[in-house]
């Protein structure tokens, strides 16, 4: 059984419309209780954005190499779509340093390819069905208890990563991790992992053999390796280093207010936020970063790891009409 569209929207009235980000509506999906935020920026909450891993909702489905599937979401807050992808690890529940690994991507487009956020609808943002995202099972993936996830670069707005899990069964007879071994690492940034993205769609530094979209138009920020893991850094695989990815060198950007002094040469402290009310900047690797204009009818203020999102004057005097 799927989680009721009722059940999650009385669950979250008592939220702030500017709370409602997409969720997944999957048997064996795992939500939290504040209506499915974007990861904390220091990835305390890597992976899945969830507090714990309890009980998932209904029974996971059995998934077998060669399917095809598709991913669930509801809302209203796209932020102009964005890049995505879809992953699995063999760790159920998943931990900080479990192996994610990509079996599709989307650059662009994703989940939807409109300019800002969709208009409100009849009974609210959680009754908002998106159209599903299509995916295969890898074949040659081996059998057991594993874990899916989406996850998301949104393109305007606040630089953040969303990710949604879902408990599954790989089904099969397949032992050899072969298969799995030599598929991409998920991207992981704007996670506490020294990786950042820019106002834009992400294009992923390996997306894969196996990936849809129009197209990215924004290069990673950072320390930006192909992202296994988030916080917590994972041991190589197969005895292979880490895969060096170059990144195109991104000039500091003066900061809108003087930064704490910390770090070598009195650089700003990682995580640190500023923001004008139109763009914003955040710290990485000791230099601040432009992140671009906020989303329509948003504004801003922040302080090291927390942030703030209202309403503009103008947009709450429309929802008044």
């Amino acid at each position: 059984m799927q989680f009721s569209i009722s059940t999650i929207a009385a669950a979250v009235a008592f939220l702030p419309l500017i709370e409602a980000h997409l969720f997944m509506n999957m048997p064996g999906a795992y939500f939290a209780t504040d209506n499915m935020p974007p990861l904390k920026p220091d990835g305390s909450d890597f992976p899945c954005a969830v507090p714990s891993f309890g009980a998932p909702n209904g029974t996971p489905q059995t998934l077998n190499p060669g399917q095809a599937s598709d991913i669930k979401l509801f809302g209203t807050a796209v932020h102009s779509g964005g890049s995505c992808q879809i992953s699995i690890t063999y760790d159920s529940p998943p931990t900080k340093a479990s192996i994610w690994k990509v079996m599709k991507s989307f650059e662009g487009g994703c989940p939807v390819n409109v300019q800002g956020n969709l208009p409100e609808v009849p009974g609210g943002p959680t009754t908002n069905a998106l159209t599903p995202l299509p995916y295969t099972v890898t074949n040659g993936l081996p059998a057991g208890p594993a874990t899916v996830a989406w996850t998301w670069f949104n393109k305007t707005g606040i630089r953040e990563m969303y990710m949604r899990c879902m408990k599954v069964t790989i089904g099969g007879t397949g032992t050899s991790k072969d298969v799995f071994n030599k598929l991409p690492d998920m991207f992981v940034a704007n996670a506490g992992n020294g990786c950042a993205t820019a106002e834009g769609a992400v294009m992923f530094p390996d997306p894969g053999a196996v990936k849809a979209g129009p197209g990215g138009d924004a290069k990673p920020i950072g320390n930006c390796k192909g992202g296994s893991g988030g916080p917590a850094t994972p041991p190589p695989t197969n005895n292979q280093p880490p895969k060096q990815v170059p990144v195109a060198p991104v000039a500091p950007v003066a900061p809108l207010a003087p930064p704490p002094v910390g770090g070598a040469g009195g650089a700003c402290t990682n995580g640190k936020v500023t923001c004008d009310g139109k763009r914003w900047q955040s710290c990485v690797n000791g230099a601040m970063v432009d992140r671009g204009l906020l989303a329509p009818g948003t504004g801003c203020s922040a302080v090291l790891g927390k942030r703030s999102i209202r309403f503009s004057e103008d947009h709450m005097a429309k929802r008044a009409l």
